[in-house]
């Protein structure tokens, strides 16, 4: 996945915890801008890579 021009190797991500990616790039990318920032972005990447399973909706049966 490429976000804001970094490219992010998805199959390593899914194996990290969100703390645990986050630690592991603050400090590599976007640089010129703040810490929580590039938090911020990290999260998103991290969110849109691990997207939560679809919860399909059941309609009660009467």
């Amino acid at each position: 996945m490429i976000f804001e021009r970094v490219n992010f190797v998805e199959e390593e991500i899914k194996k990290m915890s969100r703390d645990e990616f986050e630690s592991r790039h603050i400090n590599l990318f976007w640089l010129d801008r703040d810490e929580a920032t590039r938090k911020k972005m990290l999260g998103q990447v991290y969110d849109l890579i691990n997207k939560p399973a679809k919860q399909t909706k059941h309609k009660a049966d009467k």
